[in-house]
């Protein structure tokens, strides 16, 4: 009699496990597959901080060309057009801030990142540099706006950082212009304290 009453002690266990796992996977597909559009725009100006969470970011520099280069060897080469974006990542708060994610906006068409050198992890009293690079259509860069938010699989209402890079239609020629047959160097991440 002990043993049947284990059995059934262990399977109903066993079951409520099973529920509440099933319960907890049926709540991440429910997040993941949640509109990408469940989010606070922080926007702000180049060069300029603009806080979020535990920090500020600033963008300090926008460089393009058409290849890129590492060491003085081309490493990459776009029918495009290449934009390395330099951003500056401060925790002025208790805990760290970490930016993964990033894209470019040109009215409704965005460009996901080509390459972040390194992540942008600061730690608390720390400020981060690195370059976010993204290939995009030379025909497709009026108003550019980087946009930055942390990476998290399960995540609440999150803030987004929108910056807009000077890129406009009244001068995209000339960013077109400076793009073609010029090489970008990607700075390597730094990390120092906050002055």
């Amino acid at each position: 009699m002990t043993r049947a009453r284990s059995k059934l002690a262990r399977s109903e266990l066993m079951g409520v496990l099973a529920v509440i796992a099933l319960i907890g996977l049926s709540a991440i597909g429910l997040r993941l597959s949640e509109p990408d559009e469940k989010f606070q725009v922080i926007t702000g100006d180049f060069g300029e901080p603009v806080k979020i969470n535990n920090g500020e970011v600033s963008v300090t520099q926008v460089r393009v060309g058409s290849f890129l280069r590492e060491d003085d060897l081309l490493t990459d080469r776009t029918a495009g057009m290449f934009v390395a974006v330099t951003v500056t990542a401060a925790t002025t708060g208790p805990e760290q801030l970490k930016l993964g994610s990033a894209r470019l906006l040109s009215g409704q068409v965005h460009y996901d990142t080509y390459q972040i050198a390194g992540g942008m992890n600061a730690s608390p009293g720390f400020q981060v540099s690195a370059d976010t690079l993204f290939e995009v259509d030379p025909a497709q860069i009026d108003d550019l706006a980087l946009e930055l938010w942390p990476d998290e699989v399960i995540s609440g209402y999150q803030q987004r950082v929108r910056i807009k890079l000077g890129v406009t239609a009244a001068n995209a020629e000339q960013w077109r212009a400076a793009a073609r047959d010029h090489g970008i160097e990607i700075s390597r991440v730094t990390t120092r304290a906050i002055p």
